[in-house]
């Protein structure tokens, strides 16, 4: 969000942050003595009382000359004659609500502001600097009201809008932060600003409104030339919240965009590397998420996280004989983290060593003895190496650690049908469609331990089918399954539709293509059914890889449901 603007002045964040200087830009009324102190020039409009004389205007003007000379203290002191001259003196409240604020002493200076507020209510920017200095006390609602107040005085105060808003967006309910979006773009159009345009961007974020904040993200960015201008670690900072949060929005690009910014003021920090990898992940660029993160490593950033981060970009570019070392360095760095160890061995199970991560996880569950996921991983491995009694032993304890551990029943159910116990094996499957119905894979496995029974109950098994393509539309052979059962009814037409759709989902898939090639014989549509059966040909021979491909997708959507 935007930093607080308590003078009426819209300018670059370094100058916001100098709030003293920039409270003497206050009071921009019709008539008044025009002073510049350091950078900031002042118009300060003069009170007209009739017993202030000229005496008490030129100690005002005195104290502002003093300013301009950097003499803090002598222009205090012109300022603390001019209100024994003229107590209500509006001037000299504001300058030494100024000063009081500079030296840290708000409460001095909320006196001040209130005092040239009540000598001047029908002062918009008296009122906007009033609210400002009871924002920064914590006096929310009072500051609000002083800024409401404000702006019926004066509708089109920018500070006003924004600090305004600012109060809306902190309450942050969904008609709180409408309000707070009308108002910063009311503030955009009367003078374009970066941070405003930034606070749009965050406040439609917060609504949930994608599109909006995609299109306030290009106003933000054709502003935004000159914004970094102060203090490269802040600007860093806001780059990097904003890049987090378009991200979790699902804006790739712009995440890409700001964590880009962000990463050229901070090279070094970890944090923005990270997320800016994961950006880029997300933006589908693996390449680029690669040389993000092993340019930092070859920097000397060679923290843990870093490590872990690249190793999940080695897995996703297949070169998992760089993924493997990559997650070692990251335990040796920080041995502390669980993930670690469970990310570890889910690699050396899913590349073909299980052994090897059965030694590593006894290793671990040394460290975390409790751990679901560690214990998990090891009754994978053993699932994985076909030992079967020792996988149930261990996915069973994970049930006794988590009771609605759904992927550990899941693979109990797994484990079960290797040992041919296929009516314990469903049982597992609907324990864990009890506890998440949404698992297509789960209905898929309870439909083939299913079919495995002596006397199948086919309803059954249909019914678990078409659960699984309703809540996964992208598991091909769940769809192949289901073709099956309808081929077997003699349900032609809606088998040739699943296959159609399995065939689209997974070009791959041999038999699909084969059943397809029956089921378009019968229907006497004689040219698919040529077109289907030589696919399956040109297939036949990937038949086995193409199995292993199935149950590795089986236990990546298992390992995805819950860590």
């Amino acid at each position: 969000m935007t930093t607080t603007r308590s003078p009426i002045t819209l300018r670059s964040k370094r100058f916001l942050r100098r709030l003293s200087l920039a409270l003497l830009a206050c009071l921009a009324a019709a008539a008044g003595i025009c002073a510049t102190a350091g950078n900031v020039r002042a118009c300060v409009p003069v009170a007209v009382q009739a017993a202030t004389g000229q005496r008490a205007d030129a100690l005002v003007a005195a104290g502002v000359a003093a300013l301009e000379r950097d003499d803090a203290s002598a222009a205090k002191a012109s300022f603390e004659r001019a209100l024994e001259v003229d107590r209500r003196n509006v001037a000299a409240h504001t300058y030494l609500g100024v000063l009081a604020d500079r030296a840290g002493q708000l409460a001095e200076a909320e006196r001040h502001f209130a005092a040239a507020a009540v000598n001047a209510p029908l002062s918009a920017q008296a009122r906007n600097n009033h609210g400002a200095i009871l924002l920064r006390l914590g006096r929310t609602q009072q500051a609000a009201a002083q800024f409401e107040i404000s702006l019926k005085l004066a509708p089109d105060q920018p500070s006003a809008l924004v600090n305004l808003a600012q109060i809306l967006f902190a309450a942050g309910t969904p008609d709180q932060l409408a309000r707070a979006r009308t108002l910063f773009e009311r503030a955009r159009r009367i003078a374009p600003d970066a941070s405003v345009a930034r606070s749009l961007v965050v406040v439609a974020l917060r609504l949930n409104d994608a599109a909006a904040a995609k299109q306030y993200y290009r106003d933000y960015k054709s502003l935004n030339a000159s914004a970094d201008a102060g203090d490269a670690n802040e600007a860093a900072s806001a780059h990097a919240a904003l890049g987090a949060a378009l991200l979790a929005a699902g804006l790739s690009d712009e995440a890409v965009a700001e964590l880009e910014a962000a990463h050229a003021l901070a090279p070094s920090e970890t944090d923005v590397i990270l997320q800016l990898a994961r950006a880029q992940l997300a933006r589908g660029d693996v390449p680029a998420a690669g040389r993000t993160l092993e340019g930092a490593v070859a920097r000397g950033i060679q923290a843990a996280p870093v490590f872990a981060a690249l190793a999940e970009v080695y897995v996703k570019s297949n070169h998992i004989e760089n993924a493997i070392p990559a997650m070692r360095l990251a335990i040796e760095r920080d041995g502390g983290k669980e993930e670690y160890y469970f990310r570890y061995a889910m690699m050396l199970t899913e590349t073909g060593a299980p052994a090897a991560a059965i030694i590593r996880l006894n290793e671990a569950l040394e460290k975390f003895p409790r751990s679901t996921r560690l214990w998990f991983a090891l009754g994978l491995a053993q699932f994985k190496s076909n030992k079967n009694d020792e996988a149930a032993a261990a996915l069973s304890h994970v049930v006794s650690l988590d009771p609605k551990f759904a992927p550990a029943l899941a693979y109990l159910g797994m484990t079960y049908v290797e040992l041919g116990r296929y009516d314990e094996a469903v049982k597992f499957y609907e324990q864990t469609l009890a506890l998440d119905s949404t698992l297509g894979v789960v209905n898929y496995l309870a439909a083939e331990a299913l079919l495995k029974q002596n006397s199948a109950d086919m309803p059954r098994v249909e019914s678990h089918l078409v659960r699984a393509v309703r809540a996964d539309d992208s598991f091909a052979p769940a769809r192949l399954a289901l073709a099956k059962v309808y081929l077997r009814d003699n349900r032609l037409t809606e088998a040739a539709a699943e296959l159609e759709r399995a065939v689209a989902r997974d070009p791959n898939l041999a038999e699909a293509h084969y059943q397809l090639g029956r089921v378009y014989g019968r229907l006497k549509r004689t040219a698919e059914a040529q077109v289907a059966l030589a696919n399956f040909k040109r297939l036949n021979d990937a038949q086995k890889e193409q199995a292993q491909k199935e149950r590795q997708e089986i236990a990546r959507r298992l390992a995805n449901v819950r860590f």
